[in-house]
């Protein structure tokens, strides 16, 4: 499958994961298998997991990708049962924006090709090196340093969360009030109150409005190239 489209590769492993394994066992994978599961269900090609911990998606709302990826650590932070914070969950993410070559006809995204592709892959080598957990890589180099400098923000800021934190961040990312997330949780408004308290997460509002912005100006252009 070709289209002269701009999409959003996510692709990304799980952060210490021999470790997590070992204390774990199966269970983180189960935890990673479900939530990919929700962030990719409509996906063009929903996210599938290789060499044991480590995913790749495809997604045709790139407007919404660095979204997807903060949630999906969000998720993984706030929904591993194991309150443990020197051993918690969480992953490292590339997102490479760009077009698409190909795709097998079956939506599996493991053989996938093209620029979006590349960008991810290329991203995620690098990141292990550097410690870094989100990046956002598209052909707009102008948009890459800006981008650079707030994906180090947000790891700043997610890498400090304990659990209840990205837990409530999370839901007020998803569109939940604060009343709605102390109903969701069982606990009062005013503890939801507390644990947003020093999070920043105006600031992750911010950046993601600011990327889903820029983005669909690039994609809108990009579109009337291709016409």
């Amino acid at each position: 499958m070709t289209e002269k489209r701009v999409y959003a590769v996510l692709t990304g492993d799980l952060v210490r994961s021999r470790e997590i394994k070992n204390a774990y066992g199966d269970v983180c994978i189960r935890r990673l298998k479900d939530t990919l599961a929700e962030i990719g269900k409509d996906y063009t090609a929903p996210f599938s997991i290789f060499r044991g911990d480590s995913f790749q998606g495809v997604s045709s709302n790139p407007e919404e990708a660095l979204k997807d990826a903060v949630l999906l650590r969000l998720k993984l932070i706030a929904g591993f049962d194991r309150d443990n914070s020197a051993l918690r969950l969480d992953a490292r993410i590339a997102v490479g924006v760009g077009a698409v070559r190909y795709l097998p006809g079956d939506g599996s995204a493991g053989e996938g090709d093209g620029e979006a592709f590349r960008l991810s892959g290329l991203e995620l080598d690098a990141m292990k090196k550097a410690g870094r957990g989100i990046i956002v890589t598209t052909p707009w180099e102008d948009l890459n340093t800006t981008l650079s400098i707030f994906c180090d923000v947000l790891d700043r800021i997610i890498g400090g969360y304990t659990k209840r934190q990205a837990e409530a961040v999370m839901l007020t990312l998803e569109g939940l009030t604060q009343k709605e997330i102390a109903d969701r949780v069982g606990t009062s408004q005013s503890a939801i109150s507390y644990r947003l308290r020093g999070t920043d997460y105006d600031i992750i509002q911010k950046i993601l409005e600011w990327y889903r912005l820029r983005i669909r100006e690039r994609v809108e252009l990009a579109k009337e190239a291709y016409t």
